[in-house]
């Protein structure tokens, strides 16, 4: 097992890996627990639940999703708003970034647990020379209006 970063852009590459093996890519981020979280947030999930302005993206729908319990509800709001107060350093039971293939489809984008979540990686059998395309689609836990700053 081998950590790699990636660019401030958030590249990445994986230097010296013999051509012919097999392995598996899984990113994960868990800091800054607040970047990009307030209490608009809360207002916009609020609308979400209410059904009064739902949100418009599976991504924002899965950020506001803060107990990773694949719905979104009122606990959701709790966890998020203990975090903002300070009550919680960060969030229990998830990480501050939730990355899913960025190829992934939902067919209900207004209910992207309808359907079992992509695996949050991505494995590579045979690797060959050279070989692109391990993509990854990032969302900031707990942001409903993308304000994060992917590089805090």
């Amino acid at each position: 097992t081998a950590t790699v970063y990636t660019d401030p852009s958030g590249n990445y590459t994986f230097a010296n890996l013999p051509a012919g093996g097999d392995y598996t890519v899984a990113p994960e981020r868990d800091t800054s627990d607040l970047n990009g979280v307030s209490t608009f947030d809360l207002v916009l999930i609020t609308k979400h639940i209410l059904g009064l302005e739902p949100l418009d993206s599976p991504w924002k729908i899965i950020a506001a999703d803060a107990n990773k319990s694949n719905s979104v509800t009122t606990f959701d709001i709790v966890e998020i708003r203990k975090v903002i107060l300070g009550l919680y350093p960060s969030f229990p039971g998830n990480t501050s970034w939730r990355f899913l293939p960025a190829s992934s489809n939902f067919p209900n984008p207004a209910n992207p647990f309808g359907t079992a979540l992509p695996v949050g990686s991505i494995s590579i059998n045979n690797l060959q020379a050279n070989q692109t395309g391990v993509n990854f689609k990032g969302t900031k836990i707990g942001d409903a209006n993308n304000s994060a700053d992917p590089g805090q």
